[in-house]
């Protein structure tokens, strides 16, 4: 594993913003590890838009210059110079011949993100979910040397689990954002609006709806499982977040869904187990 001086920018880049993907990445080989880092660190260069613009239509023209990279990468003529993280990007999707689609696909999703309004249903979220997530998880597999479809499937379905799992741990962080990516159909059943998500004296209806979207990352795991005795293993480092989810829900669930609850606010990655599941071969 690399030390903190070695790092690269991308590297760096992950582990600030996103340290569960991180942590899973160290269990790649050194070889490659850099390559899952690369396309993480993409991933954290467009989900950090909303939270670092003061307008919409700033996040439209962030997100716009990325699809100009991308026709840019498609037609040859490459990235802007210089930038840490487009420029190593392009060499990996060159060096490897990754699809682009994915990484288009992953731009649609986060135009959800620069909207006030929240998924109207969970199969909306799901949808967001997957979009935003379930490409960056099979890019990284093909980084790994893994193109199977049981493989590319496991980890979409791991991927979309993952990213409902983090909507319901970061509920009560973006309420007090002011922003709602819970369910609204949901949401109208409990009677609730952003205002009750910002008061832990009356957000306790919500855990009704958080529990609605952790069955469905359950359920998404479940599915992942089936075939865990056939994917190829060389994915693992893709496939470990599934050890995290888990801990994550589990977490929730022992916390009746409360969003305010210290424990959920405080709870950490579960790196021992990380480690377990990674020396036995399992997720």
């Amino acid at each position: 594993m690399p030390t903190d001086k070695a790092l690269s920018y991308t590297a760096d880049l992950v582990k600030r913003y996103d340290r569960d993907r991180f942590l899973t990445a160290l269990f790649a080989p050194a070889g490659v590890r850099e390559r899952l880092l690369t396309l993480y660190a993409f991933n954290v260069e467009i989900a950090r838009i909303r939270e670092t613009i003061t307008e919409p239509m700033i996040g439209q023209m962030r997100l716009q210059w990325w699809r100009d990279v991308f026709a840019a990468i498609s037609s040859g003529d490459g990235p802007p110079k210089g930038h840490p993280v487009a420029e190593p990007l392009a060499a990996l999707i060159e060096m490897q011949s990754l699809p682009l689609e994915p990484f288009l696909a992953a731009l649609d999703a986060r135009e959800q993100d620069l909207s006030e309004d929240p998924p109207a249903n969970l199969s909306d979220l799901v949808a967001y979910c997957r979009g935003s997530s379930a490409g960056i998880a099979t890019l990284g597999l093909r980084t790994l040397g893994v193109s199977d479809d049981q493989s590319l499937q496991t980890a979409d379905n791991i991927a979309t689990a993952w990213a409902l799992t983090g909507i319901s741990r970061a509920a009560r962080f973006l309420a007090l954002a002011g922003r709602i990516m819970l369910p609204h159909e949901a949401m109208q059943k409990q009677g609730l609006v952003l205002q009750d998500l910002q008061n832990p004296e009356r957000a306790g209806p919500s855990s009704s709806v958080i529990s609605e979207v952790c069955v469905a990352a359950r359920d998404h795991l479940a599915a992942a499982r089936q075939y865990r005795n056939v994917v190829d293993l060389k994915g693992l480092p893709v496939f470990l977040v599934a050890t995290l989810a888990d801990s994550y829900l589990t977490g929730l669930e022992r916390a009746d869904y409360q969003i305010y609850d210290s424990n959920v606010i405080r709870q950490r990655p579960a790196i021992a187990r990380l480690w377990w599941n990674n020396w036995r071969k399992r997720f």
